[in-house]
Parts: structure tokens; sequence; C-alpha cells
């Protein structure tokens, strides 16, 4: 039993580093573990951006951290990431999972020998050119 398992970590594919489309752009950080709201949006509203590429940056708080994101490779509505970054000037760094659900996510964060803590996230609509008459 034991050999099974360890195969069929070894065998997994490899998770993908182009994003999926839905993942992909701005989403609103509404909720944040153990943080209130003010805190949040201490240094602009709290936020998460993808690219389709496999990059991405998070901030709220105080915090700004770029990520390096892959799609799971056996299951298309989680990604992770692996995020480098500061906290009021102090460098962090970490990992982090996140759930899809249409324009919903749910997350955890885990800063390297230090906190982890959940968060929520809602997809923001695109931006909308307005014609100037």
């Amino acid at each position: 039993m034991a050999d099974e398992a360890f195969n069929s970590v070894w065998e997994a594919p490899s998770g993908k580093w182009t994003l999926k489309k839905p993942v992909v752009g701005s989403w609103r950080m509404t909720e944040l573990q153990g943080f209130d709201s003010e805190y949040m949006d201490l240094c602009g509203p709290a936020k998460i951006k993808f690219s389709s590429r496999g990059t991405g940056a998070m901030n709220f708080g105080a915090v700004e951290m770029e990520l390096d994101c892959k799609m799971d490779a056996a299951d298309e509505n989680a990604l992770h990431f692996s995020f480098e970054g500061g906290d009021e000037g102090d460098p962090i760094c970490g990992r982090g999972f996140c759930l899809i659900d249409g324009d919903k996510m749910v997350g955890r964060i885990f800063r390297h020998f230090g906190d982890e803590f959940a968060f929520r996230a809602q997809k923001t609509a695109k931006d909308v050119k307005i014609d100037q008459p």
C-alpha cells in the first residue's frame, strides 16, 4: 500500500503554469481571518491579481506580495502559490492555496516560520469602457 502512495506522488502530473481564464484578473479580498476590515484596507483596497502566465500580486494591510502560481493538476478549481514580499518593510515569504467557485474564492496563507490565516475574495468586474461624448 505504501508503494502505491509513493508511486502516485511520483507519477502525478506537474501543475500548469498557465492559469485558467476564470482565475485570471482582479479579486477583492472580502475577509481576512483574524483581522478587521480597517486593517485589511490599511494601505488601499485589499486585492489579489492573477495573470495568465502564472504570476500575481496580493496586498492587504501593510503587506505586499508577489505570487508564483500553479493550477492544481488534479483539481481545476484549486490554485497553489508561493510568495515573497514585505510586511511594514520586513521581508516575508511563504506559500498558500485557494479554491475557486465561480466568482468566489477561499484560501489560506502560510508565512514561512510565521502566521497562517484564511481569506475570502470576490472577483471584480472587468473595466468597462465608457464612451465620451
